[in-house]
């Protein structure tokens, strides 16, 4: 009895496509192949079971990609032991227009393995290959922008800065050119942080050690601080510049458990949306705040946060004396799927801005709004004083 070799051809192409729509994340438009070859759902199928297999399973992926995928920008390739550029050169083919790609933590090291890609994503914006010994070559930067003339960001860092050139204004003195020559710097130095007064940063400062220390073990007993009428919203933004340079944050990252919750007005366009995404009171708070996945602020280490607070008026009555403040940092997000074999913790910055409404009765303190926004890692460099 004779089978049909076509049975197997299609099932292949079922598994890629099951695999290809578990990996795609269509809101950021991010295909995640990380660690392509230790997938328990590829292993499971035989796709990686012999050699002949796995020099195809690539091509055949993306062609299959090809087909279902059209709209994809970010292609996270972390994690694959690729040490050129043979196995995956179909990716340039499949998707010309890409604008970011993860390459961090694999196994390149010369020039001539990134050269079949010279020159083919031409609206590349960003390129990470931390973790290649190739970053340590000679003129790793310029090279790499003649292989990819289009990167903006490499390694996370901007690859081409602000430039105010000199100038002189005619007929003026050497005083006043002297003064033209140097606008181009700062008026000021930057500082880690703000507080109005004293006793603003006491407050400050012991609230947030207590409230980022019970966030992160058990969110249900910072119910207390909030009321019937409080306000509670988490934000993601993804379009904020990030720092790719930690080994073990892989630049790409997943941002499926946020995107449901967030409400970034940019994003979230409708009224109803806008409206069922903003927490009202004890019970809302509590569901939205469980919703967000667990996270560890490390409070030992007090460069990695910028904190800003100052008196703010009439959060609940005219007479009302609060406080308006502002928290700058980063925190890390255990893996959800610990047993999984590309787990890894994540590093987050975030943005919180809270309304904080000081009850003399009682010496408590109420949260009147509560806004957090999380962003992709982007360190503590911006508010090191300097």
């Amino acid at each position: 009895m004779q089978t049909d070799p076509s049975n197997g051809t299609q099932g292949t192409i079922t598994v890629l496509r099951n695999f290809l729509m578990n990996r795609y994340n269509p809101q950021v438009q991010l295909l995640d192949l990380q660690n392509l070859y230790g997938d328990p759902y590829l292993l499971s199928n035989g796709l990686l079971s012999q050699d002949s297999t796995r020099s195809k399973m690539f091509p055949a992926m993306m062609k299959v990609a090809s087909m279902d995928l059209k709209n994809v920008e970010s292609v996270n390739l972390a994690g694959n032991n690729i040490s050129d550029l043979t196995a995956v050169t179909t990716l340039a083919a499949t998707f010309p227009h890409l604008k970011n790609l993860s390459l961090a933590n694999n196994e390149i090291s010369q020039w001539r393995h990134l050269d079949p890609w010279r020159h083919k994503f031409r609206e590349l914006r960003e390129l990470v290959l931390t973790g290649n010994s190739i970053t340590g070559l000679n003129n790793y930067r310029a090279e790499i922008l003649r292989r990819f003339p289009s990167l903006k960001m490499l390694d996370g860092q901007v690859i081409e800065g602000i430039n105010v050139p000199e100038f002189k204004i005619r007929g003026s003195s050497p005083a006043v050119n002297s003064f033209a020559a140097n606008i181009k710097k700062l008026p000021v130095r930057t500082k880690a942080g703000f507080f109005e007064t004293s006793e603003i940063q006491n407050i400050a400062m012991d609230f947030l050690g207590k409230f980022f220390q019970v966030y992160d073990s058990d969110r249900s007993q910072l119910m207390p601080l909030y009321d019937n009428l409080s306000l509670f919203s988490l934000s993601l933004n993804t379009g904020v510049p990030r720092d790719l340079t930690a080994r073990d944050n892989q630049g790409i990252q997943n941002w499926s458990s946020y995107i449901p919750i967030s409400r970034n007005l940019t994003r979230v366009t409708t009224s109803n949306t806008r409206q069922n995404r903003l927490a009202l009171g004890q019970e809302q708070i509590s569901q939205l705040l469980h919703k967000i996945p667990p996270s560890k602020h490390d409070l030992s280490a007090p460069e990695k946060f910028a904190i800003e607070a100052w008196t703010a008026r009439g959060l609940r009555a005219p007479d009302d004396a609060g406080i308006m403040l502002i928290v700058h940092g980063e925190f890390e997000e255990p893996p959800q799927q610990p047993g999984r074999a590309n787990a890894y913790s994540l590093k987050r910055s975030f943005d919180r801005t809270l309304l904080l409404l000081p009850v003399p009765a009682t010496g408590a303190i109420l949260v009147v709004s509560d806004l957090l926004t999380v962003r992709g890692w982007a360190g503590s460099r911006a508010w090191t004083p300097r």
